[in-house]
């Protein structure tokens, strides 16, 4: 009976990477002054699917040559959730200390988003300032953070699964 290696030091390892990357995306575009579109989307896809699937190789070279769909998924949703905690902790503090005018613009942009939706929908008074509380709710930097996680370990769950379904030994 053959016994697999730890996951441990790979989601360590990876999920410290993937962190560390994470951040340096945010602060570049930060110091550029550069907003976020599909190429950079697209671009942190690829880089997110070449570290889990780096993280599985290298796991299943080390293991002798085998790995199951289990041990994938687990590594994939390790480094997520490493990455993820760092990722979210920067972006909070990125955006309640760094970069505050964020916020104020994002929540100003909702609120002129809301004012229309209001005008549109004819809501009642009550309607119109219990959709204007929720608006703010989303703007703050505690709720980026905590979505920037989820949508992490979203990512790299399917990657995770993906990758183990084409690396897996049968």
């Amino acid at each position: 009976m053959h016994q697999d290696i730890p996951v441990k030091p790979y989601a360590t390892r990876f999920g410290s990477l993937f962190g560390a990357y994470s951040i340096l995306i945010l602060v570049l575009l930060y110091a550029f002054n550069y907003e976020s579109n599909t190429m950079i989307s697209i671009m942190n896809f690829v880089i997110t699917v070449a570290i889990v699937w780096y993280a599985i190789h290298l796991y299943k070279i080390d293991n002798d040559g085998l790995i199951d769909l289990t041990t994938s998924i687990k590594l994939g949703l390790s480094i997520g959730v490493i990455g993820g905690l760092i990722y979210a902790f920067y972006t909070y503090m990125h955006y309640e200390f760094i970069q505050p005018e964020f916020i104020a613009d994002m929540k100003a942009s909702m609120e002129a988003e809301m004012e229309a939706e209001i005008q549109q929908q004819q809501m009642s008074e009550e309607e119109a300032e219990m959709t204007k509380g929720l608006s703010g709710i989303f703007a703050s930097p505690f709720v980026l953070a905590t979505l920037g996680l989820i949508s992490i370990i979203f990512k790299t769950f399917l990657v995770g699964l993906i990758v183990g379904m084409i690396k897996r030994n049968n």
